[in-house]
């Protein structure tokens, strides 16, 4: 074993007491966010588990489990950062259809069930990020419509940055995700991209994860998408609308 082996060796590693946790659900459990009910199951006192409940939606967490996790990452294992674990742990539960309704947004994703291919689909944004709503099994067409129309208009007022780089207009926003909501509303990309001097009537759109919407004419476009190794879709701009939803 090299000598750096042997050194990694003697150090200590990380023990999170689960009990920490425990106490930190135990204090979650009764500040929690209105309308959301959590239960803290200490039968199994080996395996507690934390349970979020909210309308037609819950899901649950193995402390034990999470304790591991948190103890083999870099984040702190303090009273304040087990604490902040829950309430990121919290901030991604599913949403829910009311939720959706109320405050959901259309966003472009990608979507391992359609080969990888872009879908529009409802996300709600949330203290950690975006969080994608499905549908229940048991909601009525008439809502999942609904609700998709209100995240499509909803999708306009999103406050997205543009910037032109060259023959290149940027659509960037807090969140990378979030900037393609502009998309449901090309009409008025193309008006700011006029007013910054940047015609782009007959682009092309390059939507890579996590990076800025890249907007430009289809050759600059083309050359764009080949010259990344990121996975990326090049889309001419009048065909994003028509994709389907998740």
């Amino acid at each position: 074993m090299t000598p750096l082996g042997t050194a990694l060796r003697l150090l200590p590693r990380r023990v999170l007491d689960v009990e920490d946790l425990v106490e930190a659900a135990r204090d979650l459990c009764a500040t929690g966010p209105a309308g959301v009910h959590l239960v803290l199951d200490e039968d199994d006192p080996r395996h507690p588990t934390l349970r979020v409940e909210e309308d037609e939606r819950s899901c649950s967490v193995d402390l034990l489990e999470l304790a591991q996790v948190i103890a083999g990452s870099r984040t702190g294992t303090g009273p304040d950062d087990l604490a902040a674990a829950l309430r990121g742990w919290l901030d991604e539960r599913p949403v829910t259809d009311a939720e959706a309704a109320r405050r959901g947004i259309a966003v472009l994703a990608w979507s391992p069930v359609a080969d990888d291919r872009l879908t529009w689909q409802v996300a709600v944004r949330r203290a950690t990020g975006l969080v994608a709503w499905a549908p229940h099994p048991f909601t009525s067409a008439g809502d999942v419509l609904a609700t998709r129309a209100a995240a499509w208009a909803r999708a306009a007022d999103v406050v997205v940055r543009c910037t032109v780089e060259g023959p290149v207009l940027l659509l960037d926003a807090d969140e990378p995700h979030l900037a393609t909501a502009a998309l449901a509303a090309p009409e008025q990309v193309l008006a700011r991209a006029a007013a910054l001097g940047l015609p782009l009537g007959d682009g092309s759109v390059v939507i890579t994860p996590g990076r800025p919407v890249a907007w430009a004419n289809r050759g600059v476009s083309g050359r764009l998408a080949g010259e990344t190794s990121e996975p990326c879709a090049v889309l001419p701009w009048r065909e994003v609308a028509d994709l389907p939803w998740a």
